[in-house]
């Protein structure tokens, strides 16, 4: 076979353009071509790494530091303490009528006026709902971790009823006091009532977690649990009491054994509330003492502390030196509150508009409560022993609680004290 020979009428019909006559731009080579094509250049902007959200005043450290509070609260517990408190107070049903209270409330303590934010009964119910609802169980379970580590405690004693007849219920006085510390001591009590070992058949009585099955006290525990606080909570306290004393509402279709077991959270006699409307800030020695009382008591700050020490510290000062001076011997005093920023001295304003410093709450328990003077006034042993000083735990929410709004995890420092 001849050679292929192109002839004449096989030519192209138009020329082949070259390169610099072109208007289509030849494609341009790379200058590194093992690179990848577009990770360089005036179009691309290189993302920045993602950092965590610290908020103002909390370093990552601290924010990483807190450590974790053990559950010691069964989950069926903290899931029935939630439905006494939506049905006492129906208003968490309704959330587009409680957001602005919501919002409001907020807005008056972020300015330090609490007087506005509980100065009507629909603000302090949605402020149950909200707030007093996740401290509540906070400080419950907090409580129940000191009756399993201090239980050798006069006032711990009496409340356990360990074998030895009292004559008086052992009493409780919450500075503060409302909501948060009903509920807390509600859940306390039914805690107690169904997972104290019975101490005929195991010697000294102890506390069981609460995955144990449940075991019946002999004598159920009593509490006599006053609340003291300047805001007037009377409306707020009478519905949870009602809603604690109360049995649950069951469908007509329960079974015998469901209706057999469905009793109210706790009994009148288990739990005896009273309310005392008044400024704690402005009572006098002899004021306190009477509410104290002459015997060991308990004596509790629940998120308390720093919004006086915010009103006045040196009137707050001046309530723990009473309190100092008329607590009996081998009382407790608890101090549970937000975890603090930072432990310096910082420059506050008081009720009064002069400037003042404020401190820590560590250092300010330190300075009033842990100076060590006698009874003259000279260098010796500190009044209060500290039993527990932990300033950075997180509570953290079970998961499966149903409420009808969301409730947030709990950042507190915890402070626990014995008159000597």
């Amino acid at each position: 076979m001849s050679k292929y020979v192109r002839q004449e009428k096989s030519q192209r019909k138009h020329p082949v353009a070259s390169s610099a006559t072109s208007l289509i731009k030849p494609p341009v080579v790379p200058v590194a071509p093992k690179e990848r094509p577009g990770w360089k250049g005036p179009g691309f902007v290189k993302k920045t790494p993602k950092q965590i959200a610290v908020k103002a005043g909390h370093s990552k450290s601290e924010s990483l530091n807190l450590a974790i509070q053990q559950q010691y609260l069964p989950f069926p517990l903290q899931q029935l303490l939630l439905n006494v408190l939506r049905t006492s107070f129906p208003v968490c049903q309704d959330y587009e009528t409680l957001k602005p209270m919501l919002q409001e409330i907020r807005l008056a303590i972020s300015e330090g006026d609490s007087g506005k934010a509980f100065s009507r009964p629909d603000w302090m119910e949605a402020y149950a709902v909200r707030w007093s609802s996740v401290r509540a169980l906070c400080c419950a379970t907090v409580f129940v971790e000191i009756l399993r580590d201090f239980r050798t405690e006069i006032w711990i004693k009496n409340l356990l009823n360990y074998g030895q007849n009292y004559e008086h219920s052992p009493k409780a006085t919450c500075l503060g006091g409302g909501v948060t510390e009903m509920l807390t001591f509600a859940a306390v009590l039914r805690h107690i009532r169904h997972h104290l070992i019975d101490q005929h058949s195991q010697g000294e009585g102890q506390l069981v977690p609460g995955s144990l099955s449940p075991i019946q006290v002999k004598y159920p525990p009593k509490l006599d649990l006053n609340l003291v606080d300047r805001a007037d909570w009377t409306p707020a306290v009478s519905c949870l009491e009602n809603g604690l004393l109360t049995s649950p509402v069951l469908s007509k279709y329960a079974s015998r054994s469901a209706i057999l077991k469905n009793t109210p959270f706790v009994t009148p006699d288990d739990l005896r509330v009273s309310f005392q409307k008044i400024n704690a800030l402005g009572l006098s020695q002899q004021e306190l003492a009477a509410i104290v009382g002459q015997t060991p008591t308990l004596i509790t700050l629940f998120f308390t502390l720093e919004d006086l020490c915010t009103t006045s510290t040196a009137k707050t000062a001046a309530l723990l030196l009473k309190l100092t001076l008329e607590a009996p011997k081998d009382s407790l005093l608890l101090v549970i509150d937000s975890a603090e920023p930072v432990l310096n001295a910082v420059n506050g304003v008081d009720e009064s508009g002069e400037e003042t410093k404020r401190y820590g709450i560590s250092n300010f328990l330190d300075m009033v409560l842990m100076e060590k003077r006698d009874s003259k006034g000279q260098a010796g042993k500190t009044a209060w022993e500290e039993l527990i000083r932990d300033g950075k735990r997180l509570y953290k929410l079970a998961e499966g609680l149903k409420f009808p709004i969301s409730l947030d995890h709990v950042k507190f420092q915890v402070h626990l004290f014995k008159k000597r």
